[in-house]
């Protein structure tokens, strides 16, 4: 992504440049009327009992509508992982790796989930305040890239 830009614009990339590089290819828009991909992660709620299994309500926009969705799963991941193939994606996934980006209470983690994405390998990222939602909206972001790339095809 950097180097494309370096390619076609010459010179050196400021960090900001590169930030703002990233946010653009990895995560979603905060302006309201620049939607960021065919989904959006609009909000969950997870109910899990002693046996392992996850229940996971999801609300989704799908294009322009909102869709309420539910899966379950032995997490939230796998969960959610069901919900998108259920929006007829084939999604497989291959890598998942998490941390915080500051050492406070209330800092914001990141997810990075590697998937497998109808047939194409990719890598998404999330940020949430919440671990869970961030993982989410990391295949979020996989999954919008997926579709990015072939509709640029």
């Amino acid at each position: 992504m950097v180097q494309g830009k370096t390619d076609t614009e010459g010179g050196e990339v400021s960090s900001d440049e590169i930030w703002a590089i990233f946010m653009d290819e990895y995560l979603p828009s905060a302006a309201e009327d620049d939607k960021w991909g065919r989904y959006e992660l609009m909000g969950t709620r997870t109910a899990s009992d002693m046996s392992g299994e996850v229940t996971l309500d999801v609300n989704l926009r799908v294009g322009e509508s909102t869709e309420s969705l539910q899966a379950v799963g032995n997490g939230p991941v796998a969960a959610f992982l069901s919900v998108m193939a259920g929006q007829d994606h084939a999604i497989r996934l291959f890598d998942y790796v998490e941390h915080a980006l500051s050492a406070s209470g209330d800092a914001l983690a990141a997810a990075y989930v590697e998937l497998e994405v109808d047939g194409q390998t990719l890598w998404g990222v999330g940020i949430d305040g919440d671990i869970s939602t961030a993982s989410l909206k990391a295949i979020v972001s996989a999954v919008n890239r997926s579709v990015r790339a072939r509709a640029t095809v």
